[in-house]
């Protein structure tokens, strides 16, 4: 089964200030500012993300804004846990998170969620993190990447990682993968990035080294 393939983190701190919250088979994580934290993705389970927030001792209602990498249902069916929360979707992404184009087949997405919409390579200043949003069609057409501080690349379903090396989202659920290869070469050529972080297969520490074999 495809599921089988995935390998999200386990709840904790990966680096300081950034959090890996596991839901079943998905990651979404929290970056730490002041007081607060903002949100990338929301997770599938509201419940199952709630308990795993209690292990890092963090309340929900200090999360500011949750910023969403597409519409899959694993990666916005919790934004209602966030009741304190802005709800940030990327803009391309709007068609497919209402409906108006199906993810699948006999399939649609439904983010029934009050949510602000976000431009490729708009810039958010939130609780003093810098957020750049970066369009990466692919999994879906409206899939974004978060650049966090101009140093934390949180990625969604844009990529996956084996063996410390970057490749490709699994095509069985990607919509067009032939432009998510476009997409992660687009990333690769980003500098100044440490750390990459993904919703199923876990994170890397060294960008340049995970990219240096990816070819298109």
């Amino acid at each position: 089964m495809e599921y089988r393939k995935l390998s999200p983190l386990e709840t904790r701190e990966i680096v300081d200030g950034v959090y890996a919250v596991q839901d079943s088979y998905v990651n979404l994580f929290l970056v730490k500012t002041h007081d607060t934290y903002i949100a990338i993705d929301a997770g599938n389970n509201a419940k199952q993300v709630k308990q795993e927030l209690l292990k890092l001792k963090i309340d929900p209602k200090t999360v500011v804004a949750v910023f969403l990498t597409h519409s899959d249902v694993d990666h916005i069916a919790a934004c209602s846990l966030f009741e304190n929360a802005i709800i940030f979707l990327p803009k391309a992404e709007e068609p497919l998170a209402n409906g108006q184009i199906p993810r699948f087949l006999f399939m649609k997405n439904q983010l029934a969620h009050p949510h602000e919409l976000v431009d490729d390579n708009q810039i958010l200043n939130i609780s003093g993190l810098k957020i750049k949003g970066m369009l990466t069609p692919g999994h879906t057409p409206g899939s974004m990447c978060f650049l966090v501080n101009d140093t934390y690349l949180f990625t969604g379903d844009t990529m996956g990682i084996k063996s410390g090396e970057v490749t490709q989202f699994n095509d069985l659920f990607n919509m067009d993968s032939r432009r998510q290869r476009k997409s992660i070469t687009q990333l690769a050529a980003l500098p100044g990035v440490e750390y990459v972080f993904t919703a199923h297969y876990g994170f890397i520490d060294s960008p340049e080294t995970a990219f240096r074999n990816w070819k298109e």
